[in-house]
């Protein structure tokens, strides 16, 4: 790493030994920020770039060694040296065990320190040069329980992989049972942050009260119940992700709340006075349209544009329709169900049918077809009621719409009906689910598409 871009923080008492190292340290080419306080260097490290902490062992404060750990809470892959006045193996034992590459015992010559520098930058370019080659021959992408390989679904993976090792907030939409939480997920399965906690919480299961206690925590006799401090999950995620399902539930008070919490990237629990500060990686989800609650004025804007930095968008299941034999597949092998299969019309029905709950509904009809069923291959005849009774049937209805029975009168499709099939038929058969590949076939704009697709699922329904 090049000298002047390496961020050294000199901590030390002895406001002499700062002023001489910082100008040994500048003279040859380091940038150093220089301390004699311990509690000032950490407030600074909070919003600072450190690569190497060089600090006394014994200021009156903090120690070196309670600062260097404080520290490396922030930046976990920073380098750590020594300096102490008074010869101790045990401390010595205690600062290699935290981590540090050197320890040096006053006085030392300048060229001690250069080179102790030196080694740290050098240890510190081999791990992260170990900890890159580890990630690219680890499995190719932990994608554990998506299923497909459909346009979308790859397009959305692809993303996912985009996004993974960003520290900025995540935003994914998607209607309820396409696995957004998956999603959420797989983004933390495939970051650096792998190996810290995934902690997710629904924001609409909880009253808005034990929700505020939940994220933020609280202290003992705060309210009525608390007989105990509860850290929150904010701070109990560390330097993981933390995952608010369904965000569009939060009141007006706790968007409030959150979005201070996200701007200063401290958290205050219920009933305290001080902060502490929240280090993980923030990802929400709704199948709420968040943009449509800030013009109806029930979601805040500022709050909306904090958390809509890295969009990822979901795709129901009726738009990746191929996908749907691999899921059945998925389901019977990860289900416990030795030598059950659906036949090649059930699923045709299941292809054919429009799943408003999605994945999660297609997971619940195959369990419960696999248990009610007394065969080994699944017909048609055992499916659901509401497969068979599908709102739309494709292009096929409109060519049989006009044959009748002999003596009776042909009852001719309408000019909606005939407009609808035609809409189904290029999105999934011409288009593959592409709604913007499906509007330029069409001749409408993918606007006047999307208005279509929402007025004949208001008439399905």
């Amino acid at each position: 790493m090049d000298k002047k871009k390496l961020s050294i923080l000199l901590v030390d008492d002895e406001e002499s030994m700062v002023e001489w190292l910082s100008i040994l340290l500048e003279q040859d080419g380091y940038k150093v920020n220089s301390f004699s306080h311990p509690e000032a260097a950490l407030k600074w490290s909070e919003q600072n770039q450190v690569h190497v902490l060089i600090s006394d062992i014994k200021m009156p404060a903090m120690s070196g060694l309670e600062l260097f750990a404080k520290v490396r809470e922030i930046h976990p892959h920073m380098a750590g040296i020594f300096m102490t006045a008074f010869s101790s193996v045990d401390t010595a034992v205690k600062a290699v065990r935290q981590g540090a590459s050197d320890y040096l015992l006053k006085p030392f010559k300048t060229g001690q320190m250069l080179a102790a520098i030196e080694k740290a930058v050098r240890e510190k370019k081999i791990t992260a040069e170990n900890r890159a080659l580890k990630q690219k021959l680890s499995k190719e992408y932990n994608f554990q329980g998506i299923i497909g390989r459909s346009q979308p679904i790859i397009k959305l993976l692809e993303m996912v992989r985009k996004v993974a090792d960003q520290p900025s907030t995540v935003l994914i939409s998607g209607e309820s049972g396409t696995g957004k939480e998956l999603i959420a997920k797989a983004i933390h399965n495939n970051s650096i942050r792998r190996d810290d906690p995934f902690i997710g919480i629904n924001c609409g299961s909880l009253s808005p009260n034990l929700l505020e206690s939940e994220l933020f925590g609280h202290r003992k006799g705060s309210f009525t119940g608390a007989y105990r401090d509860k850290e929150g999950l904010m701070i109990a995620s560390g330097r993981g992700t933390l995952f608010l399902d369904e965000i569009g539930e939060l009141n007006k008070d706790l968007q409030v709340k959150l979005l201070r919490a996200i701007q200063e990237r401290q958290v205050r629990p219920v009933g305290d006075t001080a902060t502490r500060p929240f280090r993980g990686r923030l990802i929400c989800a709704s199948n709420r349209d968040l943009e449509e609650m800030v013009q109806e004025g029930t979601f805040r804007n500022d709050l909306f544009y904090r958390l809509n930095v890295l969009p990822l968008h979901v795709p129901p299941l009726r738009e990746r329709r191929e996908d749907i034999p691999l899921l059945v597949k998925h389901f019977l092998e990860n289900g416990n169900y030795p030598g059950k299969e659906f036949s090649v019309e059930s699923l045709e029905v299941f292809t054919e049918y429009n799943w408003p709950g999605n994945v999660r509904e297609l997971q619940n009809i195959v369990e419960r077809v696999c248990v009610l069923s007394s065969t080994s291959t699944v017909q048609v005849a055992e499916l659901p009621g509401c497969l068979m009774n599908k709102a739309e049937k494709g292009i096929s209805s409109v060519y049989s719409a006009g044959i009748a029975a002999p003596g009776q009168e042909p009852v001719l499709p309408t000019l909606s009906e005939i407009e609808k099939a035609w809409t189904y038929y290029i999105l999934e058969k011409k288009a593959g689910g592409e709604k913007r590949a499906a509007s330029k076939i069409l001749g409408i704009n993918e606007a006047t598409l999307h208005r279509r697709l929402q007025r004949y699922k208001t008439e399905d329904e």
